[in-house]
């Protein structure tokens, strides 16, 4: 019988989860909405061994006070822009589906799975505040219960959206 194996994922929130880390000399924090930024930390968290990375994300801009990063790139994008620079670890970017349809979801997430040859998640958010739904426009913020029923059936139709081709079909 083979020994479990430890599965190691970081998530990457701004320059770091520590309220000061923006004002280390070396956080990188003038650079944290650019591609070279988030290509080194995903690059770097391989090389240090990690199996994963999560990509938070969010259609607001997130409150709170000066030691809070407000404000983030695409998650999916960011992913996408890793993927050929790396070659083992999973890229799992948040994606809400609130405001998203899922079909989009579905071709997000598939395209980012090819470009990194197979190392693509998902995890699935939600989004909580009127700021978002404003955005959009199309309802009013929900309660917890109901938004993460509605993430339940978009699970379920992107689910069946990639059940839809055969493996190996070509498309």
């Amino acid at each position: 019988m083979s020994q479990p194996r430890l599965f190691l994922g970081i998530e990457t929130v701004g320059t770091g989860t520590h309220p000061a880390s923006w004002r280390r000399t070396d956080s990188g924090a003038e650079d944290l909405f650019t591609a070279g930024y988030w290509t080194a930390v995903i690059s770097s968290a391989e090389q240090l061994g990690f199996d994963a990375v999560f990509l938070p994300d969010a259609f607001g801009i997130q409150s709170g006070g000066a030691a809070v990063t407000r404000g983030r790139l695409d998650a999916v994008a960011i992913a996408a822009r890793t993927a050929p620079l790396t070659s083992r670890i999973g890229l799992i970017p948040q994606v809400p589906v609130t405001h998203t349809e899922p079909f989009h979801a579905s071709k997000a997430v598939t395209a980012l799975d090819f470009a990194s040859l197979g190392r693509a998640g998902w995890e699935v958010t939600v989004s909580t505040t009127e700021v978002e739904a404003k955005a959009f426009g199309r309802k009013q913020v929900q309660d917890p219960k109901s938004l993460w029923h509605e993430a339940d059936e978009a699970i379920e139709v992107v689910t069946r959206l990639w059940d839809s081709w055969e493996d190996g079909a070509e498309i």
